[in-house]
């Protein structure tokens, strides 16, 4: 077994052998999965962004305890009521600016 003394040559200086082949190893492992992520389609990347977003609103807001039908109704209610409240601000400024002219 190799201890750290034996590693060291008769100047005190560690031999790089070990080591640099680790790190090639490592750096080549590196360059593999960037080229993997590259060779990767837009589309795929897209999907992954999107299920990146999905499982965070399901995280934060506590949807993941939820069976499938519950998180789809839920999420149709906060839907039905985000549209109602855009609709509503949007007759309210139809109104202003009919009222103003």
């Amino acid at each position: 077994m190799k201890t750290r003394s034996s590693t060291r040559t008769a100047g005190g200086e560690e031999e790089p052998k070990a080591q640099n082949e680790y790190l090639e190893v490592l750096k080549k492992r590196v360059e593999e999965a960037r080229q993997r992520e590259r060779d990767r389609g837009v589309f795929i990347r897209m999907r992954d962004f999107v299920d990146d977003i999905l499982f965070k609103y399901n995280i934060t807001s506590g949807l993941y305890m939820l069976d499938p039908w519950e998180r789809v109704v839920f999420n149709l209610v906060a839907l039905l009521v985000l549209l109602l409240v855009v609709f509503s601000g949007y007759r309210q400024v139809v109104f202003v600016l009919n009222f103003l002219s």
